[in-house]
């Protein structure tokens, strides 16, 4: 076969594939489309009775990984129950400006006031049970057992309130629904697909964003997510399996081994190939800088933005670096490099990988003495990390159990975050 025919036939494939993804993709585009049309109808002012809708509640009290995957569970409900999403997230309503108008602010008088009767109390929507409304076991109960268009056919509104985890991960497990995921979300990579309908930053911020992009990216970007202080100071004999201790933290030379594997992996020359760091400690900078090379190591702020004030958001909460804006700026950066190298644990490393569509590789804690504690492991899919998923596995029962891990993804979602704080056997995992 001559090199010529060859090509024609790696052609033909190429285009075979394309065509088969396009069909794939084509059912969630008709329903986004369809989603379009409900939306623009529930917001009219004319419109004397509003569709059914459901309110994502959330606030800046926890970091930017926690927060945001639940304007993209607000979407993916809404569109699996036939409603209209709206949300009441200030950081959300900073910083990002999506096509459609999801401004809880803006319609709540109206959504409250449709239907209701004003000698009865206040027609506040139903909150539905997850991270911070209810025990794991009724977590579990609800979304992996129930059907949740069914569950809530007669409240007007429902509200997903302060949801601080990918609850997603349970409906993959959930039969009434299972039909739905198939057909639109047939990789089961939700986030990435819903993310360019929520997570579209607002210009003055996506400006300077592309400006940095365009200024520093090169060929092949790698992002480096280096978290150095979300571990534990406790003493050896205070520890348990729930911890993670700060003399097991993966080394600043492991990245560094791994990012270089990966360049070399792609046989990639140094002038192609750029380390986009973002770290939580300005002595990583130093240190990856000097291990990489000071020309090829890029990163915003100077490293660490110093707080500014913004009305009511002057800084990342739990004990993040800088401002929620320069965090959502080295999120979205990472989002768009061509591979990501992240601390296990982080949800922000998670979140960048799913919102550009990639699986990133896990930088793991430990003294890695045996193959049951790797250096790193790469994820198969770009879903983020359920962090709860091993403290419901406990909680849930054996039916519950179960149900959870008919998904395939199963272990994804699991091995991601905290392990569980007493000792398990194998026989319950």
């Amino acid at each position: 076969m001559s090199w010529c025919t060859i090509g024609l036939v790696v052609e033909a494939v190429q285009r075979v594939k394309a065509l088969d993804w396009q069909a794939r993709t084509q059912p969630l585009e008709a329903l986004l489309l369809s989603y379009r049309a409900r939306h623009d109808a529930c917001v009219k002012n004319d419109n004397g009775l509003p569709g059914k809708y459901i309110l994502v509640t959330s606030d800046d009290n926890l970091g930017i990984g926690n927060t945001l995957p639940t304007v993209i569970t607000g979407l993916f409900l809404a569109l699996l129950m036939e409603r209209c999403l709206f949300v009441d997230y200030p950081f959300y309503e900073d910083f990002f400006e999506p096509d459609l108008d999801f401004s809880w602010a803006r319609h709540k008088e109206r959504l409250l006031a449709a239907g209701h009767d004003t000698r009865e109390e206040a027609n506040f929507p139903t909150r539905i049970d997850s991270t911070n409304t209810a025990t794991k076991k009724h977590i579990g109960d609800l979304w992996l057992f129930k059907n949740l268009t069914e569950e809530f056919q007669h409240d007007y509104g429902i509200e997903l309130w302060k949801d601080y985890d990918w609850t997603v991960a349970l409906l993959q497990s959930n039969p009434f629904h299972k039909d739905f995921i198939d057909l639109y979300f047939p990789t089961r990579e939700i986030f990435a697909a819903l993310s360019p309908v929520m997570l579209r930053v607002a210009p003055s911020l996506q400006d300077r964003i592309t400006a940095f992009k365009q200024q520093n990216f090169k060929y092949f970007t790698i992002g480096l997510q280096i978290r150095r202080h979300k571990c534990d100071q406790v003493p050896d004999e205070m520890m348990d399996e729930r911890d993670i201790h700060c003399n097991l933290r993966p080394s600043i030379e492991s990245f560094c081994a791994v990012a270089t594997s990966i360049q070399m992996s792609h046989g990639l020359h140094d002038k192609d190939v750029r380390f986009f760091l973002a770290a939580d400690d300005e002595e990583v900078y130093h240190q990856v800088a000097e291990i990489l090379g000071r020309e090829r190591v890029i990163f915003t702020d100077n490293g660490i933005a110093p707080l500014t004030h913004m009305d009511h958001i002057t800084h990342t909460p739990s004990g993040n670096p800088g401002t929620l804006e320069s965090g959502l700026m080295d999120l979205a950066l990472l989002s768009q490099c061509d591979d990501i190298i992240m601390t296990i644990t982080s949800s922000f490393g998670y979140v960048a990988g799913a919102w550009g569509g990639f699986a990133p590789v896990h930088m793991v804690y430990g003294k890695h003495l045996s193959a049951q504690n790797p250096y790193w492991f790469r994820a198969i899919t770009s879903e983020p990390c359920y962090f709860e998923a091993k403290d419901l596995m406990q909680s849930i029962g054996p039916e519950g159990l179960e149900r959870y891990k008919s998904n395939p993804f199963w272990m994804q979602y699991s091995q991601c975050h905290h392990g569980a704080p007493q000792v398990l056997t194998a026989a319950s995992w």
